[in-house]
């Protein structure tokens, strides 16, 4: 092996490891007790909250981490959330890498009973989410891209009969079963990626991919009883490549934060979110 193809082999190995499936990991329980400045005393008045999923659930992108296993970070939507004087976030095991089987086998369980409202974020892992964005945006390769994206778009075809619609269907079914008697889940949608037109040859393909993906989730939710939340129309015009991104581009010096929201972008993700707990 030469020289470059050693580099590239050593340089491989931090993108797959930034960017790898993580798991499923401890649940990251909030701070409970004694209700907000302004949230009725006792926590009363309050809405108890719990957010599950994966990378864009916790806030990875977003800077000002909690923890460096899931990447949960005091700028995503959930945290943003929690500071709001009627909404207690009670439990936080939302997990970079997580795709429906580590939500469904390790994060459902730290709903506490009772809860009203739990936001949901899932389907991006269970197709294959760094895999595709190593192999199609950082080190192209054509053959293996191309490959990636027919997988997955073999997996959200048929919408609520998809792979994920089935997937995402039973997710839901588990975390109701926890929930209070007026309890909600709120399905959250994915934000297109790229500006476009875009430098990045498989960047239209992506957005279409994120779409179909995203109404897989909307009707999946809708034929469950869950709410959905609809991000792209706000993050049209903020995608990598544009004025104002709202998306982190790949960068050797952060790759943790390549192809996930910013700060502003997950600000954004609140604001969309809040209402829907309602």
């Amino acid at each position: 092996m030469n020289i470059r193809r050693t580099l590239a082999a050593a340089s491989a190995a931090v993108v797959i490891t930034a960017l790898a499936l993580a798991g499923a990991s401890p649940a990251f329980a909030a701070k409970g007790g004694g209700g907000k400045p302004g949230g009725g005393g006792g926590g009363t008045t309050e809405l108890t909250y719990t957010a599950l999923g994966d990378s864009f659930a916790a806030g990875q992108g977003g800077g000002s981490y909690l923890d460096t296993s899931c990447y949960r970070s005091s700028n995503s939507y959930p945290k943003r959330l929690d500071a709001d004087a009627a909404i207690k976030l009670t439990a936080f095991p939302a997990c970079s890498g997580a795709s429906t089987v580590e939500v469904s086998a390790g994060q459902i369980a730290a709903i506490p009973l009772g809860t009203k409202r739990v936001t949901l974020t899932v389907g991006g892992n269970d197709l294959g989410f760094s895999n595709i964005m190593q192999n199609c945006f950082v080190f192209i390769s054509n053959t293996t891209c191309q490959s990636q994206l027919s997988t997955a778009e073999g997996m959200i075809a048929g919408g609520t009969s998809s792979v994920v619609g089935a997937k995402v269907a039973g997710v839901i079914t588990q975390i109701k079963s926890r929930l209070a008697a007026d309890g909600k889940v709120v399905v959250t949608g994915y934000p297109k990626l790229f500006n476009e037109p875009s430098s990045y040859a498989y960047a239209a393909r992506v957005n279409a991919d994120t779409a179909t993906l995203n109404d897989v989730l909307e009707a999946t939710a809708a034929a469950n009883g869950a709410g959905f939340v609809d991000v792209e129309v706000a993050f049209t015009g903020h995608g990598i490549g544009s004025s104002s991104p709202w998306i982190n581009s790949f960068s050797w010096f952060n790759t943790t934060a390549a192809f996930h929201p910013n700060s502003t972008g997950y600000a954004n993700y609140a604001a969309l979110v809040k209402p829907a707990l309602g």
